[in-house]
């Protein structure tokens, strides 16, 4: 089983450039359960970047379990079943995260 951290050093290889287009946006996680912690992830200039901790000014804040994020990434859990059950909870700009499924082969 991949952990957090395995999984956020992966969005890079994930990230479909031509499916970004000339979005710019950084998406703030703040992930809870057993692998909880603060992630941020920046999409702009046709590059996906990654970090822990805060992100100045993050266009969207997105808090949700760690175990789910996994488990999108993995394939073991559908993104959308996610948003559309309420366990995920969006501040900020909706669009910026609804956009993230196709970028990211979610």
């Amino acid at each position: 089983m991949t952990g957090l951290a395995e999984t956020m050093a992966a969005l890079p290889d994930r990230f479909q450039p031509k499916m970004a287009g000339n979005l710019a946006a950084t998406i703030q996680f703040e992930f809870t359960g057993d692998d909880g912690s603060r992630w941020w992830l920046r999409i702009a200039g046709g590059h996906c970047t990654f970090g822990p901790g805060d992100a100045p000014e993050p266009d969207a804040t997105v808090t949700m379990s760690a175990a789910e994020f996994v488990g999108i990434n993995d394939g073991t859990v559908r993104a959308p079943d996610v948003f559309w059950s309420g366990r995920i909870d969006i501040e900020g700009s909706v669009d910026v995260v609804l956009a993230l499924p196709p970028i990211m082969q979610w």
